[in-house]
C-alpha cells in the first residue's frame, strides 16, 4: 500500500498536470501544419470531447480538410498507456495534443517507440533532461513555430496560468527563427569564465553567444529556440559533459540548467 508522501506526491503530480490548453493558443501553432494534417488521422490521445485540441480538429473535419480525429484521456478517459489507446495510437496519423507533464518523458518515449509523427507541449525544462536533448541532438524532433516562454493554460478553476512551455515536433515546418550573433570572446574573456567541472565556456545569454568561439560552450535551454544544425552541433544536456555528472559550477555555485554545443567549422 502507497505511503503517505507517496500519495501526496501523486496528488500534487495530478493536480499540476491539470492544466489545458486555450483554442487560440492550439490555432496559431496547429495552423501552421495544415499540409501535414491533410486527409490525416489525427490522435489527440490525452483529450476528451471538449478538450480545445478536439474542437480544432473537429472543425477541419468539417471542412474536409483531415480524414478523421480521434481523442481519448483526460478525467475519465483511457490512459495513453493503456491497450486501447495503444491500438489506436498504431493506427493513427499524427498525434497531437497536451500531455501531461508529469509524464513527458513516458509520452515520448512511446511517439519514439512506434515512429509517430507528432506535435505535442511540453514544459520548458524538458530540454535539459537526457532522453529530449539526445532527441534534438539526433534531429528527431525539434521546436514548433512558436518562441519558447509562457503558455496561459486553463486551471481546473478557470482561471489561467502562465507555465514555461513549448511546442515539440517532427513536422517539418519554415518558421525557424535566425540566431544572428555579435558578441566576441576575443578580449572579452571575463565575460565567459570555464566551469569548474567541464572544459567549456559558460555563456548566460543566447544573444551573447560568441561569433569567434570555437569550443565548447554551456548555454541556457532556451538556445533550443534558435538551434540550428548547420550552424552548430548541439552536443547534449550539461551534466553528460561535466566531470562529475553534475550541473555546470562556477565558482563552486550551481549554475540552472544548459545545454553544451559547438560552432560548427
Amino acid at each position: 500500500m502507497p505511503t503517505t508522501s507517496a500519495k501526496l506526491h501523486r496528488a500534487r503530480a495530478a493536480k499540476n498536470d491539470e492544466f489545458y490548453t486555450q483554442y487560440d493558443d492550439v490555432k496559431k501553432e496547429c495552423d501552421n501544419y495544415l499540409s501535414h494534417f491533410f486527409n490525416k488521422i489525427i490522435y489527440c490521445n490525452c483529450d476528451t470531447a471538449d478538450s480545445a485540441f478536439v474542437k480544432y480538429f473537429t472543425e477541419l473535419k468539417a471542412a474536409g480538410k483531415i480524414r478523421d480525429v480521434w481523442f481519448s484521456g483526460g478525467l475519465g478517459g483511457d490512459d495513453f498507456r493503456c491497450l486501447a489507446s495503444l491500438e489506436r495510437l498504431k493506427a493513427a496519423d499524427i498525434v497531437v495534443t497536451n500531455p501531461p507533464f508529469s509524464l513527458f518523458g513516458e509520452f515520448i518515449d512511446q511517439l519514439m517507440q512506434y515512429n509517430k509523427k507528432f506535435l505535442i507541449i511540453g514544459n520548458l525544462n524538458a530540454i535539459s533532461h537526457k532522453y529530449m536533448s539526445d532527441f534534438i541532438r539526433d534531429n528527431k524532433l525539434w521546436l514548433g513555430t512558436r518562441k519558447l516562454g509562457a503558455i496561459y493554460f486553463i486551471t481546473p478553476g478557470g482561471e489561467t496560468a502562465g507555465i514555461p512551455a513549448g511546442w515539440y515536433t517532427n513536422l517539418a515546418h519554415n518558421h525557424h527563427r535566425k540566431l544572428v550573433c555579435v558578441k566576441k570572446y576575443a578580449g572579452n574573456e571575463s565575460q565567459y569564465p570555464k566551469y569548474d567541472n567541464a572544459d567549456a565556456i559558460n555563456v548566460n545569454r543566447v544573444k551573447d553567444i560568441p561569433a569567434d568561439y570555437y569550443g565548447i560552450m554551456g548555454v541556457p535551454i532556451t538556445f533550443a529556440d534558435r538551434y540550428d544544425p548547420n550552424e552548430f552541433v548541439w552536443l547534449g544536456a550539461d551534466y553528460e559533459f561535466t566531470k562529475n555528472g553534475l550541473r555546470g559550477y562556477i565558482n563552486n555555485k550551481c549554475l540552472y540548467a544548459r545545454v553544451f554545443i559547438k560552432r560548427k567549422i
